[in-house]
């Protein structure tokens, strides 16, 4: 079997959870010293959304519907 390299040319996978806290949930993504792309923010239409890397540079997207 030979080992393959990742491929970072924006090709990567992205995934959006839902969570019930979502400023708990920043703190311990904060803590783990992951990259953050946007802090949690409310949205015109009442969800807060955040985003950050994961270690393999893939998008996740927390957002707390309000």
């Amino acid at each position: 079997m030979t080992e393959q390299l990742k491929n970072n040319q924006n090709q990567n996978i992205c995934l959006a959870f839902t969570m019930a806290d979502i400023q708990k949930e920043y703190e311990k993504v904060l803590a783990l010293g992951a990259k953050i792309i946007e802090p949690p923010a409310k949205r015109p239409w009442g969800a807060v959304n955040m985003s950050f890397y994961d270690p393999d540079n893939n998008v996740i997207y927390f957002r707390q519907l309000q």
